[in-house]
């Protein structure tokens, strides 16, 4: 039975599995974040060395006999898209057309619904309504970048936490960082010191700085007011974009998904209780990149 190694690259990380047509996982692993914003030369160099560190590891467990690669910011039928295909197929030695490249929302889409059975919310780094056709039509609502919107997500919540610790700061000098807010945070940053958060904050990713949002829901465990209230918004904010492809569509079921949905029931509840219409209200996590494993491992067919 052949094997299919499916990809899943979000703006934190790159996770792959290696299974069988059954979904049985037989390897597994992660890379640096993998994305489709192959602006410059720069990029794409990047993307390569990427794709050449797992490819060592991946072939350590076996040789894959087709590829299915869900990729953050990737567009399909675009140039960046046949550039990530035609750089997987050299990397693995495979034929194109054993080779699928997607945005990795398609593959999320397909790993909860059937084409055209419902609608995806999507917070991760970044956020994302998105609706995936019978007819693969694909219709999205928001996922334009953390500079224009991404309201809900990682990013997002973790801006949103800095910028209340840090104008918490200047008005009343020592309120922010020593709430449970401020202390998560700054244990994360590593210190408190505007040197400090501004070096981790303009001296990283976007992914970096999304990772923050662990720290929000941490406190939020806690019960710090702020990151719960934060987190409430959130929620309000991505059952917008449901809502959004409600209004166009008309009442499907709804799946929230990604790990900054997970950060605090709060988040979930605000979400649910926002929805426009009474549907089904999907919240487990499922792995999108073992269902294009599962899928890649029939590439192979002719």
């Amino acid at each position: 039975m052949g094997l299919g190694l499916g990809i899943d690259a979000g703006g934190t990380a790159t996770r792959w599995r290696l299974a069988d047509e059954s979904g049985r996982c037989v390897a597994e692993g992660s890379a640096a974040p993998l994305t489709g914003h192959l602006f410059s030369a720069a990029a794409e160099e990047r993307a390569r060395q990427i794709v050449l560190d797992m490819a060592q590891a991946v072939m350590k467990a076996g040789r894959p006999a087709g590829i299915i690669a869900g990729i953050t910011g990737l567009t399909r039928d675009t140039p960046p898209e046949a550039t990530m295909r035609a750089l997987f197929a050299e990397t693995f030695e495979l034929s194109p057309d054993r080779v699928f490249v997607a945005e990795d929302m398609w593959i999320a889409y397909l790993s909860y619904f059937a084409l055209g059975e419902g609608i995806l919310v999507y917070s991760g780094t970044g956020s994302i309504g998105y609706y995936l056709s019978e007819t693969k039509e694909v219709i999205r609502v928001g996922g334009r970048g953390n500079l224009i919107d991404d309201a809900g997500s990682g990013f997002w919540i973790a801006r949103e936490a800095l910028k209340a610790i840090l104008r918490a700061e200047e008005e009343n000098p020592g309120e922010g960082w020593t709430t449970t807010l401020g202390t998560c945070l700054a244990r994360a940053l590593g210190g408190t010191e505007w040197s400090t958060v501004r070096s981790f904050v303009y001296g990283g990713d976007r992914g970096r700085i999304g990772s923050l949002a662990r720290a929000v829901g941490e406190a939020a465990q806690a019960g710090d007011p702020t990151a719960l209230r934060i987190l409430r918004e959130a929620g309000e904010e991505l059952a917008r974009l449901a809502n959004c492809l409600i209004k166009r569509l008309g009442p499907r079921p709804v799946a929230l998904v990604g790990g900054s949905a997970r950060l605090h029931p709060l988040l979930a509840s605000a979400f649910r209780r926002e929805l426009a219409a009474p549907v089904e209200f999907i919240a487990t996590d499922l792995d999108a990149a073992l269902t294009a494993a599962r899928l890649a491992a029939t590439l192979n067919r002719s």
